[in-house]
Order: C-alpha cells, then structure tokens, then sequence
C-alpha cells in the first residue's frame, strides 16, 4: 500500500539561530502560490514564488543572512543575491571586503584602458614574477659591457656598444623587467637614424636584452624588439675618385696624409682602423697589412696584400714608429678637406679660371670615396669578389650592396700604377 503523504501545514517555519522566516500558502486564484515573509528592520518583507521547493530554499537562505546579522544579503533576492554571494566567496580567500575588492577593480580597468586586469597580470607576472629579478637597466649595461671586456672582445667593439647600449641605459631609470615594447621602440624611433644605422642599434639592443634574459633581469618569455623590424634602407649613389683625381690630390697632399691616402685608396683600411694602425702593421707580414682583431671593425683578424705602388709610398714615408697617423682624427678630416680645396684650385688655375665654380665653393671630399674606390677597382682588375671581400673585411653580399662601382679593367690599371712623385709638397724630415 501506498503511503500517504503527510499535508504540510502552513504557514511553515523555517529558523536558523534564533531568526525564523514564514512561509504562506494562497490558493484563493486556483493555483497556489508561496510568500516568504520575514522582518527586516522592523519592517515585514515579502517574496512570492509558484512552487515550494523555491520558497523553502529562500526562506533558508533569508533566516541564516538574518540569523548573521548580515542584512544587506537579505535585502536581496533572487540572481542578484547569487551574484552577491559569488562575489563574497570570490574575494573571503584575501581578506578583501567586498566593496574595496570593486573599488580596486574599477581604478584599475581606468589605468588599463581597455585591457583586462587578467592581461595585466600575465603581463606583469612575465616582467615581476618569482623567475626575475630586479636590475635597474643602467647596472645591467654595465654587468653587460663587463662581460664582453672580460670575453676580450675588441676595442671597437666596447665602443660600439658603450655608445649604442650605453645610451639607451642612460634612457631609462627602471628596471629592465618594466621595460616595454613600446618603449624600446619610441626611443629608437625618436633618433630619427639611417636604416643601416637603425638596424645596427637593433642589433645591439638584441645582444645586450639577450645577456638580460640569461642573467634573468628580463623574462624569458618577453620580446622587447617585437614591435621593431629591420629596415631596408633606400641604395644611393656611392662616389669613388677618378685616377685623375687621386693624382691631383696626392700633388698638394703633405706627406704624411699622403701615406695616409694611399693607405686607403691601395689598401681599402677603413678610416677607424686607419687611427689605430702602427708602423709595425706594415711590417709585421713581408708584403701584406696586417689589421689584427683588436683593430678591426668586425673583430676579425684579416692580412691586405701591399701593391706595388702602395710599396712605393710606404717607402716614401717621411716617418716610421707609433702610430701612422700620430695626431687627432679631427686634423686627419680637415687636412683631407684642405687637400681637396687644393686640388681643386689647381684644376681651375691649370684651366685659366677666375671664379672657383657656379656653386661657388672648391670641390668637397667625396666621402668614404678612397675605400669605394679601392674595392670597386680592385674588383675590375681581379674579377674575384670572394677574394676582395677577404682583403676588405667584408661579405660578398655587402661589396656588391654598398661598395662596388662599375669601372674598367683599365681604369683599374692606371689606378694601380699612381706612383709618388720624385719631389713631395713639404720637406720630409731625417728618419728615425
């Protein structure tokens, strides 16, 4: 036999503590509904609701808020009091009432502009968390420039990085674990550089942010070049000098810019490798140049065969020991201008010329035009690249870049026999 149901009788009691809430039952409309009543203070509340189960579970849920006292909940009904219950267990964990919780959040969305604070906290875990550790930029570069010393990488080399890195330390008063990708590249993009001087800044700042990585002052996971790619730079017209004009620059040269001229145009040393070459560079290897690493803008060591006529000035050289050119860079530029004012002068006086030119000003030197044109006309008289490479100190790829000139094999032959003349334009002291 079936068992009868005991009929509830209402109203029903529902308590907690020392707090009860009522349950009503109305079935005056044929379909019975429930009120929940309950005072709130001092004042009597009701809540409706079609079936019993859903009262019941509400007038539990009212007695135990009121039973704690905690009477903002038992104003609240329904999905908003899910929600607040939500947000109570969410933040009980920290310690954190719940309207400080709300407050910190919505200042936060503000500073973030439409980031979420899970981004920011993936972001700032990646840059602060437990696998960094912090190191102002400044003392990184340091530790970095410290490293490549002790590593006996060459002189240009710490001065390439002590001006690229090295400025962009003196940037920044933060730790490298609060850098951004978008600093690095307003700082870069404030320098308004060259594109191949831009991707050699690049280049630098990857190394230096690399070392950071592995000391563990920048995380892992952080690419701070990653808005920032290489830029392909727009090819310009190199210059190079005619034989013709190396000879009527050599005629009005002294004699010690005049080594220093030939040095260049029948050698191809750069400028920079040209101040720190000594006497005992030529002399070290019968019949070649020796650019040690120490000495060489790529730090590779490299021998450059002397030529016949580069023979001849070296012979003619008016000094020997120490340095090849003993004064200032500054001096070395200027008396290159000077040469060129000169030369020009003679060309117009040779021309029976009363003015110096429509523009009204002596021709300029010609820029990094003696090793142009050392490559391009070594490159014509050998037709071997690879090999001009190796004597240059550089790639195939990049001779053929940003060096080579078109010129002639006889063109190259007459470069190759400029001679110096048998009277030089100073008087030559005694040799030591």
């Amino acid at each position: 036999m079936k068992q009868r149901t005991r009929a509830e009788k209402f109203p029903l009691t529902v308590k907690s503590g020392s707090s009860s809430v009522k349950i009503y039952q109305d079935k005056s409309k044929g379909t019975p509904y429930y009120t929940v009543a309950f005072y709130l203070g001092g004042k009597r509340k009701k809540l409706n609701f079609c079936d019993i189960q859903t009262a019941k579970k509400e007038a539990s849920a009212k007695a135990a808020q009121l039973s704690r006292g905690d009477i903002d909940a038992a104003q609240l009904n329904g999905k908003d009091r899910l929600m607040y219950g939500r947000a109570l267990d969410a933040v009980r964990t920290f310690e954190t009432p719940l309207d400080a919780a709300a407050i910190e959040y919505a200042e936060a969305r503000k500073i973030l502009k439409g980031y979420t604070l899970i981004e920011a906290a993936r972001f700032y875990m990646k840059h602060h968390g437990e696998a960094t550790i912090g190191k102002l930029v400044q003392d990184a570069f340091e530790e970095f420039k410290k490293s490549k010393s002790e590593a006996k990488r060459s002189d240009v080399y710490l001065k390439d990085i002590g001006y690229r890195v090295g400025s962009f330390a003196k940037a920044f008063n933060l730790e490298m674990r609060q850098l951004t990708p978008q600093d690095v590249a307003d700082w870069l993009s404030a320098l308004k550089l060259s594109a191949r001087s831009f991707n050699n800044f690049r280049l630098a700042l990857q190394t230096f942010f690399k070392f950071c990585q592995s000391r563990k002052w920048l995380s892992a996971d952080v690419n701070l070049l990653a808005q920032i790619e290489r830029r392909s730079g727009i090819k310009t017209e190199i210059e190079i000098f005619t034989p013709g004009e190396l000879k009527s620059i050599f005629a009005v040269a002294p004699a010690r810019l005049a080594t220093c001229i030939a040095l260049q145009a029948f050698a191809g040393i750069r400028t920079a490798e040209l101040f720190r070459l000594t006497w005992s560079d030529l002399e070290r290897r019968k019949g070649h140049i020796e650019i040690t690493a120490g000495k060489a803008k790529t730090a590779s060591r490299r021998l450059i065969p002397i030529t016949k006529n580069l023979e001849a000035w070296l012979k003619m050289a008016c000094s020997k020991g120490g340095k090849v050119w003993p004064v200032t860079q500054s001096e070395y530029y200027s008396s290159l201008a000077e040469a060129a004012r000169l030369a020009e002068e003679a060309k117009l006086k040779t021309s029976r010329l009363k003015s110096v030119s429509k523009e009204g000003s002596p021709a300029a030197w010609k820029k990094n035009a003696l090793r142009h044109s050392f490559i391009s006309y070594r490159v014509a008289e050998s037709k071997d690249v690879a090999a001009v490479a190796l004597e240059a100190g550089n790639s195939p790829k990049m001779i053929f870049e940003h060096y080579r000139e078109l010129v002639t094999p006889n063109e190259a032959k007459e470069w190759f026999r400029i001679l110096p003349a048998s009277k030089t334009t100073e008087p030559r002291p005694a040799r030591k």
